[in-house]
């Protein structure tokens, strides 16, 4: 169950007072939930020395890991002196310490470890050093191998109201859909155009995500290539294969669920409710919302609901794509 910021140190404070702290938290919940403000006031709160900042307490002997590089990732590194890698952490949270004696370690953005990443993680995760505390900070706690999610409690955040922030994706979409009131409505040609909008954005995600992926894979073959079997190489392939389509299956989702809540947003003005999940395109949701009536509204959100719906099953994706928009738009 996600929680308010304030709540949830509440609630660790309860812990931490009744000697129940743990010395591994996962902390997730949407990008608007500030993880890393979160993490700094967790620590500010453990620790009794208020820092206010993940950059603070890096000054104060905290081991911050942040995704390296153009690929954003996060690795194992060759050795303890690799600085941002896991095998830095390993070393340097055995040597240094933050006030009061604790030994702080957080991962930003903790789904972009790689696998052997994750794999060495889990010595320090499960054998920590006395007074350490352990926090892995992700939009994506999917992508974190299952003997991590089982070794820490995790803490599901709630963004405060009205804030939301979007990727450069999302931030296409909803371009796209403020010029959708300028379209002819109710045609098979607008129909059409949206949906080729819509999933042109889909192609670049996807080729996007190929190319992280296997610019990581390219660099990790040229390390373990050498000194590993063939059947490494035909396993990594499969992991990264995989991890493209989870990626992908996750980024896809996000992008439904912002086409949900611009028209839910119409339907939200007709209805005149206060609040609005996209306020900032309040005149754009008010301009179809005045256009269209109710019932087409309506109808739009049902069939793009079981658009959603039928995109988690093995269902041809751009089959799905045509025969809903010309459903809901034509």
């Amino acid at each position: 169950m996600p929680f308010p910021s304030d709540h949830a140190l509440q609630l660790l404070a309860r812990a931490r007072d009744n000697g129940r702290l743990g010395h591994a938290y996962l902390i997730t919940g949407p990008r608007e939930a500030r993880h890393e403000d979160f993490a700094a006031r967790f620590l500010d709160l453990v620790t009794a020395t208020p820092q206010r900042t993940l950059e603070g307490w890096e000054g104060q002997g905290a081991i911050v890991l942040r995704p390296q590089s153009k690929s954003r990732r996060i690795t194992i590194g060759d050795d303890g002196d690799d600085p941002g890698t896991i095998r830095f952490l390993e070393k340097m949270i055995r040597r240094t310490a933050a006030p009061n004696g604790w030994k702080l370690g957080i991962i930003v953005d903790a789904e972009r470890m790689n696998v052997q990443a994750q794999n060495a993680f889990l010595k320090t995760l499960e054998e920590p050093p006395p007074r350490t505390l352990l926090l892995l900070l992700t939009t994506q706690p999917e992508q974190l191998l299952p003997t991590i999610q089982s070794r820490v409690i995790e803490i599901g955040l709630m963004p405060p109201p009205g804030v939301r922030i979007f990727t450069p994706h999302e931030q296409k979409l909803l371009v796209v859909l403020e010029k959708l009131a300028a379209r002819a409505a109710g045609t098979l040609s607008g129909a059409l155009a949206l949906k080729a909008d819509f999933e042109s954005i889909l192609e670049e995600l996807h080729d996007d995500l190929k190319k992280q992926h296997e610019a990581d894979f390219e660099r990790e073959t040229e390390h373990y290539g050498k000194t590993t079997d063939g059947s490494w190489l035909k396993q990594r392939e499969e992991q990264v294969e995989a991890a493209i389509e989870a990626d992908y299956i996750q980024q896809r989702s996000a992008l439904m669920d912002l086409l949900l809540s611009w028209f839910g947003d119409v339907a939200r003005q007709q209805a005149g409710a206060e609040h609005l999940d996209l306020p900032k395109h309040q005149n754009a949701t008010a301009s179809l919302a005045a256009k269209w009536d109710a019932a087409d509204v309506a109808k739009r959100i049902r069939i793009l609901r079981q658009l959603e719906s039928h995109l988690h099953t093995n269902v041809n994706e751009g089959l799905a794509l045509e025969v809903c928009f010309i459903q809901a738009f034509a």
